[in-house]
């Protein structure tokens, strides 16, 4: 684990600064659950400190129920720390961080439409209807709503071959569950979406990082990894890939269909971000119906808060993918498939996605003219960039230096799937900041911060 605290800001003894850096880094979604420390000598050396100073730090994040330490395995953030570490959080004495690590829609387009659709729902003499348990895959009306909206990324499915799920995650769940025999293993790009590793983990699943080019998975690859291996399952997401932006073009999937089809290999894709796609190359699905798992979800087209998604299934897999899914949770949110169902109907989600696509083609803008003469990759709408780093930076140095400029970045470790150097490059989310005006604050520090060089011992400033 490359985690580094940034402590240059903190006052009081270095083993609680560790501590209070860990905390704050656990309540913000940085560290997650199971995610492992640095070795006590390690961190050490990194910091610039005594292995004795870590270790007092590392045993008083135990005792506040941050940490959990196995002998010979090291120590992990615990089950229920993010609980713990909020009542360690101090009340916020200085502006808040401005956001360049999540991926999110930017904030405000769709407050209007719930605020309408709520109240609109809840005056529906249906109400009491929506208010019980339901069929786990969604209601009749919900699920053909749904396959009309995937039509729109030009993927035809029959409603009996559309699962709703509790968002795109449960989907993934499902599906991994459903067509993967603990112990084996999963196709993914080598740089994948950190919920399929933790999954993977979760499910007692092993990674197979496949080698990526500009475009995405190299298809040569992909046959010598499934003539060599005993995977079944690929995921991948051919679309604006998580973290490069990078988008298989239709020559490309219609490769990895062909290799997907000969191996009688299970392709299961992540469309999540394809509603932001403009170039109109239909999903991998299109190319391998017989044997593609496709998954989307309103996590990113309109709000996280409607965690609705939708899996369209070849007709010989809805049924072990519906049983998986029912086991996990058993119905997706009733009142929130029935919102989405009557957005689709009425025409609020693809306007949504339309005011998403606006917004961020006037973000990417701003980010073209504050990041010109960097090495940035950036697909049009995408919510994210991909920023390689100039010598000599590197990515947990960077990290560090850039939150104590007040930014907010995700490790690139945490996308790498298997024990591979995480590349020298950040992914910058350009959807999660407040507005423009505060994405041009962030783009601009962050700018500056990439024409010094780093400092050799961060945490001691």
């Amino acid at each position: 684990m490359t985690w580094l605290p940034s402590l240059g800001d903190r006052t009081g003894p270095k083993y609680l600064r560790i501590v209070d850096a860990l905390a704050e880094d656990i309540y913000a979604g940085r560290l997650g659950v199971g995610a492992r420390l640095p070795t006590h000598r390690d961190l050490a050396w990194r910091l610039g400190v005594t292995v004795g100073t870590v270790s007092r730090a590392y045993a008083e994040a135990e005792r506040r129920g941050l940490l959990v330490g196995e002998v010979g395995r090291g120590s992990y953030v615990r089950a229920g720390a993010r609980s713990a570490a909020n009542l360690e959080m101090p009340a916020p004495s200085e502006p808040p961080l401005i956001e360049l690590g999540v991926n999110r829609p930017p904030s405000g387009l769709a407050d209007a439409a719930f605020a309408a659709g709520l109240t609109r729902l809840g005056q529906s003499p249906n109400l009491g209807a929506l208010l019980n348990y339901e069929t786990y895959g969604g209601r009749w009306a919900q699920r053909l709503a749904a396959a009309r909206w995937i039509t729109g990324r030009g993927l035809a499915a029959p409603p009996d071959r559309v699962v709703l799920t509790c968002g795109a995650e449960h989907a993934i769940a499902a599906a991994l569950s459903a067509f993967c025999d603990p112990g084996g293993e999963i196709l993914v790009e080598a740089l994948t979406w950190p919920g399929t590793r933790a999954l993977a983990s979760l499910l007692r699943l092993n990674l197979r990082p496949l080698p990526m080019d500009d475009l995405g998975i190299v298809p040569e690859a992909l046959d010598i990894a499934c003539r060599t291996g005993a995977a079944r399952l690929l995921y991948t997401m051919p679309t604006l890939h998580n973290p490069t932006g990078a988008t298989q073009p239709p020559d490309r999937r219609a490769s990895i269909a062909e290799i997907a089809r000969r191996h009688e290999l299970t392709i299961l894709e992540d469309d999540v971000y394809g509603f932001l796609a403009c170039d109109e190359v239909p999903p991998l699905a299109a190319f391998a119906p017989e044997r593609t798992i496709f998954v989307t979800s309103t996590s990113k087209s309109i709000s996280p808060a409607l965690r609705v998604g939708v899996a369209a299934l070849p007709e010989d897999r809805v049924a072990r993918f519906g049983a998986a899914a029912r086991a996990m949770n058993w119905m997706p949110p009733t009142l929130m498939a029935e919102l989405f169902a009557r957005w689709v109907d009425d025409g609020t989600a693809d306007g949504l996605a339309g005011r998403t696509r606006q917004e961020m083609a006037r973000r990417q803008a701003v980010a073209l003219r504050r990041l010109d003469g960097l090495a940035i990759r950036m697909a049009p709408h995408a919510f994210h960039l991909w920023l390689a780093l100039p010598e000599p930076w590197r990515v947990p140095e960077f990290v560090s230096a850039a939150r104590g400029r007040g930014l907010s970045l995700t490790p690139t470790d945490l996308f790498v799937a298997g024990r591979a150097a995480a590349p020298h490059a950040v992914r910058v989310s350009l959807s999660a900041p407040a507005d423009c005006a505060m994405l041009e604050r962030g783009l601009a520090e962050l700018v500056a911060l990439l024409h010094k060089r780093p400092e050799p011992c961060l945490a001691e400033a």
